[in-house]
């Protein structure tokens, strides 16, 4: 089917498609680089990394240098100047908080992992939809342009027809409102196809004027393997949303124990050294002290309690939430390989509904000729043809997004998914069909 200029703002451009088109793989690359929802997580995680430094941190030693001078005047003895110096140190050997802290702090790096893969996951999933969104758009576009010129056609027939007294005004009437109404589906079609091009540049922060489209014979085939108990294996173990969930229910388990450890005592190795001159008679004096250092909180005003009870509740939360992301992973996994085999189908069918429309236009035609059928009938005829035309290429562009949904379900989208989906695309000239 021949493909059109798809709006004023793409008609406007006078350099070559073939230096302007854009291939989805490009589209993701761009993506990758720009989508502000990868950028987040990619900061999510960068954050995550460093609270795990600094959760390690306070299991590491601690070294502290201090110098204190001042200066001391009095009516008895002349100024005195005091210059002390100190180095200390200190080594945890048992601290329940803080060894737990590390271990969620860990956890919670595992947690943003996860939902930074995913994030991945679910950029090629968008791009792929914004990209095919745009590719239907177009296609729409062009068989309402198509159908507003064949209907075109026919009411300048008809309007013919009347004039030299072959027909009623009735039929002159009806093809001017089937014309009106293609016609104001276009206008519609034409705003929709600049929407969904505003779309992907909101994804990419990039303007495309054109992009490579989706080839005739492009492979329709059912999902491999086509059973619905390996999709859901597949699921449950690699799906990435239900691992987060999973990561959740760790970090909150990690948690509860640190908070827990609040009553445990604390244990620390310390060490110090200080100078201070001018402080005795004989000018300076020099201490060092070596000991080991236990902490009990004994009675902290109720904190560690209510601390205990709120962590017990965050981890009886995000038990739940591991629930039911696991629920609806296996909805969405039976409910996509159901919709990807419906979808080949629907396809086939399409296809065959569009042989059978044209079959019908012709026969009509010739009645209408002979004289046993009426305008209103060929214009039906004519609308069906385009009607199953649409109906087509919307049921490819399911096809193609709804095995990436699948494909994404079961946690092994990547990207040479989008890579083989590329060879399917080429770019457009002004003379195909």
């Amino acid at each position: 089917m021949r493909r059109q200029a798809l709006a004023a703002a793409i008609m406007a451009m006078t350099l070559s498609t073939s230096t302007l088109a854009a291939d989805l793989w490009q589209v993701y690359q761009d993506a990758v680089q720009q989508d502000p929802e990868l950028a987040i997580e990619r900061t999510r995680l960068d954050q995550a990394q460093a609270r795990v430094s600094e959760a390690t941190s306070r299991l590491l030693p601690s070294i502290n240098a201090t110098a204190d001078w001042s200066n001391t005047s009095d009516n008895v003895n002349d100024d005195t100047n005091n210059l002390a110096l100190s180095l200390s140190a200190e080594q945890v050997l048992f601290s329940g908080p803080a060894w737990y802290a590390r271990s969620a702090a860990q956890q919670a790096f595992a947690l943003a992992e996860a939902q930074f893969r995913d994030a991945e996951q679910n950029l090629l999933l968008r791009t792929a939809e914004a990209y095919f969104n745009v590719l239907r758009a177009e296609d729409n576009l062009s068989a309402l342009q198509a159908e507003e010129q064949a209907i075109q056609r026919q009411l300048d027939q008809v309007r013919e027809q009347y004039e030299v007294g072959l027909i009623a005004i009735t039929d002159v009437l009806e093809a001017q409102a089937a014309y009106d109404g293609v016609h104001a589906a276009r206008i519609g079609a034409e705003g929709s196809l600049l929407i969904s091009y505003e779309a992907l540049e909101q994804l990419t922060g990039q303007s495309y004027p054109q992009l490579h489209v989706l080839v005739d014979h492009t492979p329709v085939t059912p999902p491999t393997p086509n059973t619905r108990e390996s999709w859901i294996e597949m699921a449950l173990n690699n799906n990435l949303a239900l691992q987060s969930a999973a990561a959740g229910v760790r970090t909150a388990q990690e948690a509860l124990r640190a908070e827990r450890s609040g009553h445990l005592p604390s244990v620390a190795l310390y060490a110090s050294h200080r100078n201070n001159s001018e402080a005795t008679p004989q000018g300076v004096d020099t201490t060092t002290v070596v000991g080991v250092r236990a902490q009990l909180e004994l009675y902290g005003g109720g904190r560690t309690s209510a601390q205990i009870a709120a962590s017990s509740s965050g981890l009886e939360e995000a038990g739940f939430s591991e629930e039911l992301a696991r629920r609806q992973v296996l909805q969405q996994t039976r409910s996509l390989f159901t919709q990807v085999n419906t979808d080949v189908l629907t396809v086939q069918a399409q296809a065959q509904a569009i042989r059978s429309a044209e079959s019908a236009l012709e026969a009509t035609r010739i009645g209408y000729e002979v004289g046993t059928r009426n305008i209103v009938d060929v214009l039906n005829a004519e609308r069906a043809v385009w009607a199953k035309q649409r109906d087509y290429d919307a049921a490819r562009y399911n096809y193609l997004v709804n095995q990436l949904r699948l494909k994404r379900a079961a946690g092994s989208l990547n990207r040479q998914d989008l890579q083989d989906l590329n060879r399917w695309l080429i770019a457009e000239t002004s003379g195909q069909n």
